[in-house]
């Protein structure tokens, strides 16, 4: 199975680093803890960190791939490079990081679970 393909891996490093940093932003200026037990911290930085995801994925999903052309037929073949992630393209990533985001903090505020 193959999970990501070009830069599809971007897709989770980000949030990861994203998520790494506010932690130790975070709990630097606030005490120990403060990251992990707010409730709208994880969910803002995550959510955040999903506008690079979609700029970076539509950037990558609009370069231009290498045309050829069938000898045979004359019919032009266009090869391009994908970047997805679990076989979903990067850009659209960015849409499921903002619903898993909503999730996250109507969980924390508990809206879901009681």
């Amino acid at each position: 199975m193959v999970l990501w393909k070009g830069w599809g891996i971007l897709t989770l490093i980000i949030p990861l680093i994203f998520s790494w940093s506010a932690n130790f932003a975070f709990d630097s200026m606030y005490g120990d803890g403060f990251y992990q037990n707010s409730a709208w911290a994880m969910p803002l930085i995550i959510g955040l960190s999903s506008i690079p995801v979609g700029i970076i994925g539509y950037v990558l999903s609009k370069k231009p791939g290498r045309k050829l052309i069938d000898p045979e037929t004359s019919e032009i073949i266009e090869l391009k490079t994908t970047h997805t992630f679990f076989l979903i393209p990067m850009q659209y990533w960015s849409l499921i990081i903002v619903g898993i985001c909503g999730w996250m903090y109507a969980a924390n505020i508990g809206v879901i679970y009681q």
